[in-house]
């Protein structure tokens, strides 16, 4: 039996050429170059809406520990300043507990000081559960704590009267940017 030479076995070739692959490449870079500062907004989106969501945890902690130990939480930011973080804290005589501490904003979220009070730089909640002013120590609604993130997007906290905190979009009608948010900044 013979077999065929190599020439004979020769038919048309299959791949690519270097044009059709510098194409694709061209092709994947501009939907590169496109996608990626979308992502990078997402992701700071969601550092945003993380940013909010710890925030309303954190006060409902403390509102639970002031029910369940009886006496007076207080959420207080560190050194005065939101962005570096936050903590819980009680106060027996004359003897401060940290409850919990938590960590500074990524640099991509800030507190927006144009919109809200912050919470007069103080939440305190009594045994029943109610939020108090920090400075004036009456009964109502604390106000308003506003994160700005870099894609210029915000997101609110708001304790309503009875003490629960909720986030939601200052810039979006009909959530908080005709109310609370606004009558308090």
């Amino acid at each position: 039996m013979r077999t065929p030479s190599l020439s004979l076995r020769r038919g048309p070739q299959s791949g690519f050429t270097i044009v059709e692959l510098m194409t694709v490449i061209v092709i994947v870079g501009v939907l590169a170059a496109v996608a990626i500062p979308s992502l990078r907004d997402i992701l700071i989106n969601q550092r945003l809406a993380a940013t909010a969501s710890d925030l309303v945890s954190t006060l409902n902690i403390a509102r639970m520990e002031a029910i369940k130990q009886s006496q007076t939480v207080k959420v207080t930011p560190v050194t005065s300043d939101w962005n570096k973080g936050w903590a819980i804290s009680t106060t027996s005589g004359s003897t401060t507990t940290t409850l919990r501490t938590y960590e500074k904003l990524d640099p991509s979220v800030v507190r927006d000081t144009s919109l809200g009070d912050g919470f007069s730089n103080a939440v305190t909640y009594d045994p029943n559960g109610f939020a108090r002013d920090a400075t004036t120590g009456k009964f109502g609604g604390n106000g308003c704590l506003t994160f700005k993130a870099d894609t210029k997007r915000r997101m609110s906290v708001i304790i309503s009267a009875s003490g629960r905190p909720r986030s939601c979009d200052p810039d979006k009608t009909g959530d908080c940017g005709s109310g609370d948010c606004n009558s308090t900044g």
